[in-house]
C-alpha cells in the first residue's frame, strides 16, 4: 500500500504578518543595543524569578516534611518534584544561576525515572531542595566555588547510591 500523499498548505499572508512582526520585534542578528535591551528585561525579571522559585521550593519542602517517618513519597509528589526540577533547570541559567541549574538537573535526573518509591527518595529530594534553597537565598550566581562543587558532587553520589 502506498503511503498517503501529504499536502502542504501555505498560511495566508495576514497570518504570516501577525506571526512575524518586523516593525516592533528584534531581528535575527541582535545589535549591541538590542542585546543590552534584552539583558535589562532579564535583570528586571530576576527578582520575580527568585520569588517564584522560592515559593516552589517552600511548597516542596513542606510536602517532603509531611512524609511520615520512614514513609516513601507518593508518585504524585515524585512527579511534581521532577516537573519543578525541570522548570528550575531550564530557567536557572537564563537568570544567571547556573549552579541552580546543575542542582535542579541532578534532582530531575534522580526523580524522573523512579517507578517504585522508597524512603531514600524523599531524603535525597530533601537534600536537593535544601541545596536549591540555599543557592537561591544566598543569590549564588555563577558556579560558586570549591564548596559548591563538592556539594554538587555529593548530591550526585548520593543520587547514584540510593536509586
Amino acid at each position: 500500500m502506498a503511503p498517503p500523499k501529504v499536502q502542504i498548505i501555505q498560511p495566508p499572508m495576514d497570518l504570516r504578518k501577525r506571526a512575524v512582526n518586523f516593525k516592533t520585534g528584534f531581528g535575527v542578528i541582535l545589535t549591541p543595543a538590542e542585546a543590552s535591551q534584552l539583558e535589562a528585561v532579564v535583570e528586571k525579571s530576576s527578582d520575580n524569578f527568585a520569588k517564584q522559585i522560592a515559593a516552589k521550593l517552600k511548597t516542596l519542602r513542606a510536602a517532603l516534611a509531611g512524609l511520615a517517618d520512614g514513609g516513601a513519597p507518593h508518585m504524585a509528589l515524585i512527579e511534581r518534584v521532577a516537573a519543578d526540577a525541570l522548570e528550575i533547570k531550564g530557567l536557572g541559567g537564563t537568570f544567571k544561576f547556573p549552579l541552580l541549574t546543575q542542582i535542579a538537573k541532578s534532582l530531575h535526573d534522580y526523580a524522573a525515572p523512579i517507578k517504585e518509591p522508597n524512603v531514600w527518595h524523599g531524603v535525597i529530594f530533601a537534600h536537593h531542595v535544601d541545596a536549591l534553597y540555599v543557592v537561591l537565598a544566598q543569590r549564588i550566581t555563577g558556579l560558586g566555588g570549591k564548596v559548591e562543587s563538592e556539594l554538587l558532587k555529593a548530591l550526585r553520589e548520593a543520587s547514584n547510591k540510593f536509586k
